[in-house]
């Protein structure tokens, strides 16, 4: 049941960071992990912590919570595409705080949008 799990969450994150146009050495780097061990996430074969979870998460312009539940997780990402080529290493920290904030900023016209909807 782990493994399986595991394995989904890999998968996601090997499309989510495809479909944001990173490769696996920028993410790494993001991480400073080895891109041996994001492959070892991207598989399912490591376990991957909560904190690593949410940083990929905040990379690829999704909420780490999309990424443990069922839901299609391409439908609540953040669709900004860089090509990987013309980002600098440096920048990839922005690029995860302009996601996380952009979420953040969803997560609170959702929540406002439901509180007028139960007036």
């Amino acid at each position: 049941m782990k493994r399986r799990l595991h394995r989904k969450i890999g998968r996601k994150l090997r499309e989510l960071r495809r479909q944001s146009g990173f490769t696996r050495k920028q993410a790494a780097k993001y991480l400073g992990i080895s891109q041996r061990q994001l492959a070892r996430y991207e598989r399912g074969t490591k376990i991957i912590s909560v904190d690593v979870l949410e940083k990929l998460a905040n990379l690829y312009g999704t909420d780490y919570r999309c990424l443990l539940s069922n839901k299609k997780v391409f439908t609540e990402t953040i669709t900004i595409r860089f090509e990987a080529h013309k980002v600098a290493d440096e920048d990839l920290e922005v690029i995860a705080f302009v996601n996380r904030f952009v979420i953040n900023l969803d997560n609170m016209y959702t929540i406002e949008k439901q509180s007028k909807l139960r007036q």
